[in-house]
């Protein structure tokens, strides 16, 4: 390389400024990537020859659109900046950030050998190092994990933070929970019957909320987020319109939608109203003419505390319940209000009720697939029956 001083640079079309520095005692080369100009200096003791081959190979990679800058990001603040970005803009509730927030937390603790190293120099054995401590967790949660990993590296890929997708390699792949799955099913008819009769003959303040999701498979939020105004008592109706949710600081509040509201579309598909059949406008009327003097006129509201009730504390008292009266058959096996809700959808599919029917009571989508694969567990005791129908 011919040499020249600070003052007569040496400009190609457009493919940078090299030359040497009397002041530095080196060579350089100025170029623009990004929009912003860029220096390589010569190293200490660096041969010009090695120094020209590194100007080349930097030249050939901005030609071709291969190069990536050295930067020192790591996937730990791509994903938090994900985080926060989605929630700002109004893509997902306080409730889904949470959500979000609780699964980075459980990739710190599986990937935390590499999860603050710049992601530039994160390997697939890296990821595949984490699969042992990941699949301590349930399928579900791995597949939570797993999302945010692949959405944490295509992001880095996107802005040119590296230059190949490692998340995209043909042989890495999601693993599997070493956990067995866990099933939600549905109480059996003589289940049903003997928690009905232990909360229909004793006295306590939860008991109608676990009636009324036995009698409409309401989710238990939606339970303790009714209002009087949710009440129609002239066309002896329910609207079921929000839920009892957590804000992002994990604060219970009262929501203005259902689980199923769409923060695109603005729609909420889970909003419903459905005729009360016998069993619960008794339940409704009883509430409805007692006093009620909470801020947002909730039916179920604790005025010891002077706050709402929790999902937490109801199922804590449903769990006492089964020890108390042991209603499950399998002493190894959990009461849970979800497990009411299940229990509602597997009674209307045994009484034959048309699925758009049931999906419109419980506040699923309608054509969701969810009714059917996941919450319709039909009992040994209709099966026994339907079986007697063959000659």
């Amino acid at each position: 390389m011919e040499r020249k001083n600070k003052k007569t640079k040496s400009v190609g079309n457009g493919e940078g400024s090299l030359y040497y520095s009397e002041v530095q005692k080196c060579w350089i080369f100025q170029y623009v990537y990004n929009g912003k100009r860029k220096t390589m200096k010569q190293r200490k003791n660096e041969q010009n020859r090695e120094f020209k081959k590194r100007v080349t190979i930097l030249k050939s990679k901005l030609d071709s659109g291969s190069y990536i800058e050295t930067n020192k990001d790591n996937l730990l603040t791509i994903l938090e900046r994900y985080i926060e970005q989605k929630n700002k803009d109004g893509i997902t509730s306080d409730r889904s950030y949470l959500r979000d927030v609780n699964t980075l937390n459980q990739i710190k603790r599986t990937c935390k050998s590499w999860i603050n190293n710049p992601i530039q120099k994160v390997t697939i054995e890296n990821i595949e190092d984490s699969k042992e401590e990941i699949r301590k967790y349930a399928n579900s949660t791995i597949e939570k994990i797993w999302f945010l990993l692949e959405k944490g590296f295509k992001i880095a890929y996107s802005r040119r933070k590296i230059l190949y997708n490692i998340m995209e390699d043909e042989n890495l792949k999601k693993p599997i929970s070493i956990k067995a799955t866990k099933i939600i099913k549905s109480l059996s008819t003589e289940e049903e019957k003997k928690l009905i009769k232990v909360l229909s003959s004793t006295q306590h303040k939860y008991n109608d909320i676990l009636l009324l999701q036995l009698y409409t498979g309401m989710r238990i939020g939606e339970i303790l987020a009714l209002s009087k105004d949710c009440i129609n008592l002239k066309d002896n109706s329910l609207t079921v319109y929000r839920t009892i949710t957590r804000d992002k600081n994990d604060k219970v509040i009262l929501g203005n939608h259902t689980k199923t509201y769409d923060k695109k579309t603005g729609i909420d598909k889970g909003k419903r109203t459905f005729p009360m059949n016998s069993d619960v406008e008794k339940i409704i009327k009883r509430l409805y003419s007692s006093k009620i003097t909470n801020l947002n006129s909730l039916l179920f509201w604790d005025y010891n505390k002077n706050f709402f009730i929790t999902d937490g504390e109801v199922n804590s008292y449903l769990f006492r319940l089964n020890s108390k009266y042991q209603i499950l058959e399998n002493n190894d096996e959990t009461l849970s209000t979800h497990r009411l809700r299940h229990t509602f959808v597997t009674r209307c599919q045994e009484n034959g009720l048309n699925l758009s029917v049931i999906q419109k009571l419980v506040g699923h989508i309608d054509g969701s697939k969810i009714t059917n694969n996941v919450y319709t567990d039909i009992s040994f005791d209709f099966i026994s029956q339907e079986l007697k129908k063959i000659k």
